[in-house]
């Protein structure tokens, strides 16, 4: 009768529970990638050791300092101007950022943008039913209801876009309207 250690373990899973040491190769250094002298020790899959290190270029961690400038809400720019354009978070944006213009710029834009659309969907529905009774106008009057509600849409999704991307996009009309806003109000 023969004592073996690892009675009752998977025979699959070797070591200790399961745990199998790093190979050793000269010197205490581990065998799976060679570490040279004067780097930064590199833990397990080549990582550096230790906390979270910031990628090369990347901007500060601490404020949202950007190209576009600083924001006073402490965000980044191109974030707070995509999200700027989701329902009323644009108000709320346009009101508590004080010193971006990017932001400012986005945020307005998105207002006037909701304005218009909720403007055409309280002007189409009393037509709508007034014209049921001429079929030809009411059919009309819905593709017509229907292009705009689309461009409308797609003039939503192209700003939203452009302002994650860092992007001044001026809609018609309404843009340089709210680019005139933002700039005659700019805290400087």
């Amino acid at each position: 009768m023969s004592w073996d250690p690892n009675q009752g373990q998977n025979p699959n899973q070797g070591g200790y529970g399961g745990y199998n040491p790093p190979p050793q190769s000269g010197y205490g250094q581990q065998g799976y990638g060679q570490q040279s002298y004067g780097q930064p020790p590199q833990g397990q899959y080549g990582q550096p050791q230790g906390g979270y290190q910031q990628p090369y270029g990347a901007p500060p961690m601490g404020g949202a300092a950007s190209s576009l400038g600083a924001s006073s809400m402490n965000m980044d720019p191109k974030v707070a101007g995509g999200l700027s354009y989701i329902a009323i978070i644009g108000l709320i944006f346009f009101f508590t950022e004080k010193q971006n213009r990017f932001v400012r710029f986005h945020a307005l834009q998105s207002i006037f943008l909701a304005i218009i659309a909720v403007a055409l969907s309280i002007v189409y529905f009393p037509l709508a039913i007034a014209l049921l009774l001429v079929p030809i106008v009411s059919l009309l009057f819905s593709c017509l209801f229907g292009l705009l509600s689309i461009a409308i849409f797609v003039g939503w999704l192209i700003t939203m876009i452009m302002a994650f991307q860092g992007k001044y996009f001026k809609l018609p009309l309404i843009g340089p309207w709210a680019d005139s806003i933002v700039s005659k109000n700019a805290v400087v």
